[in-house]
């Protein structure tokens, strides 16, 4: 059974490389449209978005976890910003869907997403 995508998901673009001094187009063929695409497959974007929902549910059980240890001393916002921090130097994903992953996991614990994952 297919999973939906939130709306609020990032779509991005997929980055190319492609060789040679003339300019290119990256594209990919949809064989369900039968036409040629730029953007990512419906499949891809599925495992885009389950690994970032994935990641959401991990760090929400880091949160919980570490909510009167680790992060004692600090507020809701600043321990989501801390997070987005270290998964924007991680690079496992897009800026845009690493601010969405913060998103996510403060919906899932019923805390205010930060303004840093607004931006």
């Amino acid at each position: 059974m297919p999973t939906a995508i939130p709306p609020d998901f990032p779509v991005e673009q997929p980055l190319a490389a492609l060789t040679g001094a003339q300019p290119k187009l990256a594209v990919r063929y949809d064989a369900q449209s039968g036409s040629y695409t730029t953007a990512l497959s419906e499949t891809a974007l599925l495992a885009r978005y389950e690994m970032c929902e994935d990641l959401a549910r991990q760090l929400e059980q880091k949160c919980r976890k570490n909510r009167d240890t680790k992060y004692s001393q600090m507020s809701e916002s600043e321990i989501l910003v801390s997070l987005l921090s270290k998964l924007l130097q991680a690079g496992w994903g897009s800026k845009a869907e690493m601010k969405w992953v913060i998103r996510r996991t403060a919906e899932i614990l019923g805390w205010p997403a930060p303004a840093a994952a607004n931006a």
